[in-house]
């Protein structure tokens, strides 16, 4: 009689857990955060860590032993490390008032690509490169995500072309022509409303049916307790029915299944 043969596992959705803003600015806090993540059992390999060359003009990566030490053992570990922009600090006027709203309402002022042009976006590109060069970290630095996740269209045909394996944008991940993961889980933590409303909105998204998931971190958000209980919550919810994985790994999955 033939054995029964066992049918395979399902593949499980993924939970990519992404911790913002890192830079010598946000070290301790970042650190913090990444020790939450394993202490609710996300491994650091399965994190993506977005990295900050010149937080607010000041905090200049290259620098820093303390922090380049740290990201060379994340690297180590497995986690996928992005450039998370040059300075993380907008510059230029909105022209209307839908920009002013994404630019100020949104993004308070941290949308560093949002109103760039091709010339100043390539710019600040380069200045990063060159400190994730000089940090040794370049070869190590996969993707790009741009702060408040948002690019002008003269900054994302730049961005498009950079030769990054993947950039990010509000509306999910993006590799070449696809888009990927779309779903998004973030926290605010400027004020209590804010970190009410998005611990909210964080329960209802959590609680839909498992998807590919874009679980996005900021070192704020440690201080203040809405939105650090609602992490722990949205992450224990999250897992049984997830695949921890960094967005590196999720877009070798992706390509290997299709």
């Amino acid at each position: 009689m033939p054995r029964a043969s066992i049918p395979p596992e399902p593949v499980r959705p993924a939970l990519l857990v992404s911790i913002h803003d890192v830079s010598p600015l946000t070290l301790s806090h970042s650190r913090r955060m990444v020790a939450l993540m394993q202490e609710l059992g996300v491994p650091l390999r399965a994190l993506t860590v977005l990295v900050i060359a010149r937080h607010e003009d000041g905090a200049a990566l290259d620098e820093d032993p303390a922090t380049c030490r740290w990201l060379h053992e994340l690297a180590d570990a497995g986690a996928c490390l992005s450039l998370h922009g040059f300075s993380h600090r907008m510059t230029g006027a909105a022209m209307n008032p839908w920009q002013w709203l994404w630019a100020r309402a949104f993004a308070r002022g941290q949308g560093e690509l949002y109103l760039s042009d091709a010339v100043d976006c390539e710019r600040r590109l380069d200045a990063a490169r060159a400190t994730l060069r000089r940090a040794g970290l370049e070869g190590v630095t996969h993707g790009f995500v741009p702060p408040a996740w948002l690019l002008s269209p003269a900054a994302a045909a730049v961005v498009g072309g950079a030769g990054f394996a993947f950039h990010e944008g509000l509306s999910g991940i993006r590799v070449g022509r696809s888009l990927r993961a779309r779903r998004l889980i973030g926290f605010g933590s400027l004020s209590a409303v804010e970190s009410g409303l998005t611990a909210a909105h964080a329960w209802l998204q959590s609680h839909r049916r498992a998807a590919d998931t874009r679980l996005a971190l900021h070192p704020a958000d440690l201080d203040r307790a809405t939105s650090l209980a609602a992490i722990g919550r949205t992450v224990r919810h999250l897992l049984p029915r997830t695949q921890p994985l960094n967005y590196l790994e999720f877009i070798g999955a992706s390509r290997a299944a299709t």
